[in-house]
């Protein structure tokens, strides 16, 4: 990966000092231009941790200014109980300041993975639940996508589109730096949008599927819930396609998963956290 980096920096270099030479851009500016190497050295280089979790802190906050949270902090509380104990039984139970949980007060049936483990579940999702198997198995999936970086992903590529738009002004436009580095800082807008209106993509929405029974089955939930909670996203799908569109589709969700379940046999009791559920989120 280092290497890769290395080139990415390299290659934007030499297309700088080409462009000096060919649009005759002046030996001052050229040098100005040398603040672009140094953008370019901060797309190229890992986001960190800490990165992560302020610009997940705006991608949240951009979700925030279309919906309400819910003022139910029982709920709230129990949300965040539930789902800090899952993320302890996945892969990345530690971050930069943690996860955190919280309510949507809309009916929408939706949930949403922003960078740095920001997790933000709607009522609705929570209402067509029917215990707290099914709920984990919501949280579960939105925590397997923290663990896989889909959010830094989608990060990355929306910092290297900025870096091109940095390269392009600079070298053929003679624009100043202070406008392109204004896009590459509103790129974390820009993100916001996509989680909020694309959501990931289908290959990223199978991965979270997969290693949701994983956390699910290391936690002591019955794995088969991410199964029972599907067959009712599958008759929501049907009412609203659009909301679905960048998933796969329930009924090839609920293939895969069966395909993946069939080996697992739950034996649990699920007696004490049902009445946990129906006390704090259907009372």
């Amino acid at each position: 990966m280092r290497s890769m980096y290395k080139i990415i920096s390299l290659s934007l270099l030499f297309i700088l000092i080409f462009s000096a030479n060919n649009y005759g851009i002046k030996l001052k500016k050229f040098l100005k231009i040398g603040k672009g190497i140094n953008l370019a050295k901060k797309a190229a280089t890992p986001i960190t941790e800490t990165e992560e979790y302020y610009i997940g802190r705006a991608v949240t906050a951009n979700i925030l200014s279309k919906y309400n949270l819910l003022k139910n902090a029982p709920m709230t509380r129990y949300i965040n109980l539930l789902g800090n104990f899952l993320t302890l039984r996945s892969d990345r139970p530690e971050l930069y300041n943690g996860y955190r949980f919280a309510i949507l007060d809309t009916d929408e049936i939706n949930a949403f993975a922003a960078p740095g483990g920001f997790i933000l579940l709607t009522r609705g999702i929570i209402e067509i639940s029917a215990n707290e198997d099914q709920l984990a198995a919501i949280i579960a999936h939105e925590i397997s996508h923290i663990v896989k970086k889909h959010p830094l992903k989608a990060i990355k590529s929306e910092r290297i589109k900025s870096l091109g738009m940095f390269a392009a002004n600079e070298t053929l436009r003679g624009n100043g730096s202070s406008k392109v580095l204004k896009v590459f800082q509103n790129s974390v807008l820009d993100i916001s949008g996509t989680l909020l209106q694309k959501g990931y993509s289908r290959k990223q929405e199978k991965q979270a599927d997969i290693m949701a029974i994983s956390i699910l089955k290391r936690s002591g939930y019955n794995p088969k819930a991410i199964l029972n909670i599907m067959k009712k996203l599958k008759v929501v799908e049907k009412k609203k396609a659009k909301v679905f569109s960048a998933h796969p589709s329930a009924s090839k969700r609920i293939k895969y998963l069966k395909s993946n379940l069939r080996k697992i046999n739950y034996r649990g009791n699920i007696k004490k956290r049902s009445i946990r559920f129906r006390k704090f989120c259907k009372g």
